[in-house]
């Protein structure tokens, strides 16, 4: 049991370690400017349950937004102000690539649409239109994968918690 819960923790690394972390945030070209920034405040680099979930929900919420190209300025910038995990918030950017962009922005901008009809917005420019039925629905698929990602992670640190009161030893550490 114990080997495939570190074999799972060795994939978890493998793919946390090319996403910005306090040593070397100044490897990337756009944060590299706010690296010394970035290393005074502690919140970045938590994984603690506050910190997390404030990076889910924005990050889930920045993802599905039409802002490609931009998403990991604003997310740090988003993660620095919101008081959230840096790496979790641009790690979820991460689903939002070019190989999913026209699949996502598609579905996104359907969504919208149906919600503009739903709620019977009155139909104006149609640049306009197209833009408010993008950016509503990246806002619902964002915050409906947000929530999703919630019930992961709590699901997660549930797990977590378990294995560690199956595998502590008599007497050690809090009950």
């Amino acid at each position: 049991m114990r080997a495939r819960w570190l074999r799972r923790r060795k994939r978890v690394r493998a793919l946390l370690k090319p996403l910005p972390r306090r040593a070397n945030i100044h490897r990337y070209p756009v944060l590299k400017r706010f690296a010394a920034y970035a290393r005074r405040y502690p919140f970045l680099w938590s994984f603690r349950d506050a910190p997390v979930l404030r990076a889910i929900y924005l990050g889930s919420l920045l993802t599905f937004m039409p802002s490609y190209g931009l998403q990991i300025p604003i997310a740090f910038a988003a993660a620095c102000l919101g008081r959230a995990n840096l790496t979790v918030t641009v790690a979820i950017q991460m689903i939002n690539n070019p190989l999913t962009l026209g699949p996502i922005y598609i579905a996104t901008y359907a969504i919208g649409q149906a919600l503009m009809t739903l709620l019977r917005l009155p139909a104006g420019n149609a640049a306009v239109d197209g833009a408010l039925a993008l950016i509503l629905g990246g806002a619902v698929v964002g915050l409906a994968t947000a929530v999703l990602l919630h019930g992961l992670w709590a699901a997660g640190r549930f797990e977590a918690r378990r294995f560690r009161q199956r595998h502590r030893p008599n007497g050690a550490g809090r009950p």
